[in-house]
């Protein structure tokens, strides 16, 4: 507890120390943290891949932090392990928040379609049917920035086509494979763009509402994936609770160990055959 407590104490007084450097010294800490968190946030807004000097720059920030936060309020051992889990978690984090922000875009497609039919419908062309979806009130925040960011950049030279295609790439969905090469073909041979978006709005909405109905009925294969894991760990909780030592005595002998280590591969596959279950499952509804 002493060693925590001193640990805690140190990275609070590397804090005071770095701001009151920041008051004097432009820019300030909370600045230079700032530029070194943008790629991640940037990441999460726009779905945009950092450079490999940006990522570097973050893990090297948490592996540091973890590192001499641990180090001082654990020893060498649990710093070393702490910067090496906070390398891996994150490069995680870069991809779990890539992911989401896929996910938020894939579900904004038929909302986005919508508004952009809604606009064809009162004669607006393609960069001010943009527009105008970016300031409807039904797509959500993510796809209104994209849209209107699409628009500014077309405003000032870009080709929409090239912009379309570049943000179904960022997506990297099949709703928005659909939505660009359907306002794509209407630029090339014409057609009602309303008309053609928003049946596709009505096609996206349903296929939702299927994978939906899907999800709902494999929550119960999911829930038991989480149980599966969580029972284990804890009983070994409430042993260690009830019984101080009891997980230092189940690793205490080669056999022991070995037996912890292949449940542990059982629950890992076990979780992953239940998920894949859900998933086909989902996949086939």
């Amino acid at each position: 507890m002493n060693g925590l407590l001193a640990g805690a104490g140190a990275a609070i007084g590397l804090l005071a120390a770095l701001e009151f450097l920041g008051a004097i010294v432009r820019p300030a800490t909370l600045g230079v943290l700032g530029a070194a968190l943008g790629p991640a946030s940037l990441a999460a807004r726009r779905g945009r891949e950092a450079t490999r000097p940006q990522r570097a720059g973050i893990q090297a920030l948490a592996g540091v932090s973890s590192l001499a936060f641990f180090f001082l309020a654990a020893g060498p051992l649990a710093g070393v392990f702490a910067c090496v889990l906070a390398l891996a978690v994150s490069s995680l984090v870069f991809r779990l928040r890539r992911s989401r922000w896929k996910r938020t875009m894939r579900r904004g497609a038929a909302a986005a379609a919508r508004a952009i039919g809604d606009a064809a419908a009162v004669g607006l062309p393609g960069v001010a049917a943009l527009e105008r979806a970016a300031a409807d009130g039904a797509v959500s925040d993510e796809v209104s920035t994209e849209l209107a960011d699409l628009a500014v950049r077309c405003r000032l030279g870009l080709d929409l086509g090239a912009g379309l295609v570049e943000l179904r790439d960022r997506t990297d969905g099949p709703e928005w494979d659909a939505l660009v090469a359907a306002m794509l073909v209407q630029r090339r041979v014409g057609g009602d763009l309303a008309r053609i978006m928003r049946s596709l709005a009505s096609g996206l909405e349903a296929s939702a509402r299927s994978l939906d109905e899907a999800r709902s009925l494999s929550s119960q294969a999911r829930l038991t994936a989480r149980i599966v894991v969580g029972l284990p760990v804890t009983g070994l909780v409430i042993c260690e609770v009830a019984s101080p030592g009891t997980i230092a005595e189940m690793v205490s002998s080669p056999l022991s160990r070995t037996l912890v280590l292949g449940a542990v591969g059982l629950q890992v596959a076990a979780v992953v055959a239940v998920r894949r279950v859900a998933r086909l499952g989902a996949s086939g509804a």
